[in-house]
């Protein structure tokens, strides 16, 4: 699978970088190193069935609804674009995705440790700021 050029990064990219900046801050493993929790992150069992988390084994399996929905996804009249969601992508993808657009850096998948790079300081900034503006993590683009 190609990566998902940042472009196309909608609501499950931006939310999870954020979500990567909340644990560089809050769950520190060390100095500017955020720890994951794997149970907070979609996993597609078919694809990436070591990361799951322990919660996540009790659940259904995974279904193409829970696909990464890309920019674009949702509509300004509230109807989906279903063209716009990659039904077997899941947050491990969106991760790699964000690594090589050198938004973050992944230290150990099995640790969850995880660096924000200062280009991906940068951004989650801006998306601080657009949230703070009323904005919407669907909406948000560089």
């Amino acid at each position: 699978m190609s990566p998902v050029q940042v472009k196309d990064f909608g609501k499950d990219h931006w939310s999870l970088l954020a979500y990567v900046e909340t644990t560089v801050v809050d769950n520190q493993k060390a100095p500017g190193v955020g720890g994951i929790d794997p149970n907070k992150l979609r996993c597609n069992a078919n694809t990436h069935s070591e990361l799951m988390g322990h919660l996540q084994r009790r659940m259904p399996t995974w279904e193409p609804k829970y696909g990464t929905r890309l920019r674009g996804f949702w509509n300004k009249d509230k109807t989906t674009n279903p063209t716009r969601q990659i039904s077997d992508h899941d947050d491990w993808d969106c991760l790699e995705n964000l690594e090589t657009c050198g938004f973050i850096e992944i230290l150990s998948l099995v640790n969850g440790f995880i660096r924000l790079t200062p280009e991906g300081m940068s951004v989650c900034q801006q998306i601080r700021e657009h949230k703070a503006n009323g904005g919407m993590f669907a909406t948000f683009s560089l």
